[in-house]
């Protein structure tokens, strides 16, 4: 069996794994697609942890969790079917919003598959080679040898401790094509990236077409003012009730670009094997999804899946994911605030803390069983206070070159929110400061890392900045794409800033977009 065919198998067995709790929770989406085989990685992820936990095999465990969240999910459906079907579905779309959607699906695909050029040459990166497409093996041996591997200090190999998802997604292609290479872990994990690219970039998509349905709905309302109410439902470009192609448009555009960017950023890490890039890309996608987008639950169900994927991927996504995990159920519970006050029922306080604990304990699990067994690098030494101050102006200086998008960033996000609020609020996209919010946190915790680690500050900066800084880097792209589709919707409206009816006077108006929470 071939390298490209076993990587094609070993992406369908995962999906399998992600299909029924991915179309449960998102339904027919665009965004379904790349979604699946993510939410298949995660279940892989904690077949890994299980297994480490309980013995048996790694497959077995695979498969039990992969019927469990089947069952579970279709559980759910079936007892309450309304609250399972994602609102705003492309059911009754209007044929602009179809087009539009195929359209930024195909091109964004397209945009994904020319990425992934690098995997014309048949390179492993040496991490890579050292310990994401190692461990695979381990996953396949019997318990015993697992906890060997994962424990023994003779080998020179310290991040045996490192999130499994990367090294899970590998070991179910091994295992179920019998095809054990290097390369057909490199080429796994590309793919993957390509999802999580994909994914991400959809949700600019997402802030155009929500835009363009709300300003439609809009016009048709204040259209209706003096006009006989079905003349106003006769969905003639007339009546105004098109939505207006710009926004859809702007971001289509701004996703291609940024899938581009993306792939320029993250090179060669892209398609050499490393989990850099997954993690990044998949924490980006959840800010963007969770974060930035309109909240509607296809919204809150891709969050939940990215930033499973990026918690489980490497130790710096597993930082970022916890704060991402924490500003989702925040900006949540501010929704619930503005929405319905500080006496609102108990369930939607509930909802987003509940939420946010189930995503925690996924990803906790992991690092809690390394501890647990001894294995290598599960503990982490810090250096001594005298030495912090001119470790952190290494690491600024050593990230400086790699930010450089920050310079653009920032002031774009300055003028948008003094010049564009009241557009962006009437779009229902979530206040940016969520978003740098999360931005922050990812630089902290890669930045951290380096101030209070114990390696020589210099070779170590010189080996690892360009990776560990894409997440920083590519949520600043994302920050600035989203502020140029919204600045599309308030040329589109020709109403910048400008508030009407509730919004010109606060009242009803949520200082955020709509609670990103399930039960909320």
């Amino acid at each position: 069996m071939s390298t490209v065919v076993a990587a094609l198998v070993g992406l369908a067995v995962l999906s399998a794994a992600g299909l029924a709790p991915v179309l449960v929770a998102v339904g027919r989406r665009w965004i379904a697609v790349p979604l699946v085989p993510l939410a298949g990685a995660a279940v892989a992820s904690s077949a890994a942890a299980a297994y480490v936990a309980f013995g048996v095999s790694f497959l077995a465990w695979f498969v039990v969790l992969a019927f469990a969240v089947a069952a579970a999910s279709l559980g759910w459906w079936a007892l309450d079917p309304g609250r399972s079907r994602p609102e705003g579905g492309p059911g009754g779309a209007d044929r602009r919003v179809v087009v539009a959607g195929a359209v930024g699906a195909a091109a964004i695909a397209v945009a994904c598959a020319a990425s992934l050029r690098g995997l014309r040459t048949p390179t492993v990166g040496f991490d890579a080679r050292a310990l994401w497409v190692m461990r695979p093996g381990w996953f396949l041996q019997s318990h015993h040898q697992l906890l060997i591997d994962l424990k023994v200090r003779d080998l020179v190999l310290t991040q045996s401790a490192y999130p499994p998802l990367v090294s899970a997604a590998s070991a179910v292609a091994w295992k179920v094509t019998g095809v054990h290479t290097a390369r057909l872990g490199v080429v796994v994990t590309s793919l993957l990236n390509a999802c999580a690219l994909a994914a991400a970039a959809l949700a600019v998509c997402e802030v155009g077409r929500r835009a363009a349905e709300d300003m439609s709905g809009r016009r048709a309302a204040e259209s209706m003012s003096g006009r006989r109410a079905g003349d106003g439902a006769s969905g003639g470009g007339a009546s105004g009730k098109r939505p207006p192609w710009a926004p859809m448009v702007a971001g289509i555009g701004a996703a291609v670009l940024l899938v581009l960017v993306a792939a320029g950023i993250t090179e060669p890490f892209l398609t050499n094997g490393y989990a850099d890039p997954i993690w990044s890309l998949a924490a980006v996608g959840a800010v963007a999804w969770g974060l930035q987008s309109p909240g509607d639950r296809a919204a809150r169900a891709a969050a939940v899946v990215l930033v499973l994927v990026a918690g489980g991927s490497k130790d710096e996504g597993f930082v970022t994911a916890v704060a991402i995990i924490g500003l989702i159920a925040l900006r949540s519970l501010a929704g619930v605030v503005a929405d319905h006050g500080w006496r609102a029922r108990w369930s939607r306080w509930a909802g987003p803390v509940a939420l946010a604990a189930a995503e925690l304990a996924v990803i906790g699990a992991w690092p809690e069983l390394m501890r647990a067994v001894g294995a290598r690098g599960a503990s982490s030494t810090f250096t001594l206070r005298t030495e912090l101050a001119s470790r952190s102006s290494a690491v600024a200086h050593g990230m400086a070159p790699y930010l450089h998008v920050l310079v653009v960033a920032v002031p774009v996000a300055a003028v948008g929110g003094l010049v564009l609020s009241g557009v962006r609020r009437r779009t229902g996209t979530g206040n940016d400061l969520w978003a740098w919010a999360a931005l922050l946190c990812g630089l902290v915790a890669v930045a951290g890392a380096l101030v209070t680690g114990q390696g020589e500050i210099g070779p170590w900066l010189r080996s690892t900045v360009h990776r560990i800084t894409e997440f920083p880097a590519l949520a600043a792209w994302w920050i600035v794409a989203t502020w140029g589709v919204v600045a599309v919707c308030g040329l589109t409206t020709g109403r910048h800033g400008a508030l009407s009816g509730d919004e010109a006077s606060g009242a009803g108006v949520p200082v955020d977009a709509e609670p990103v929470a399930v039960g909320a």
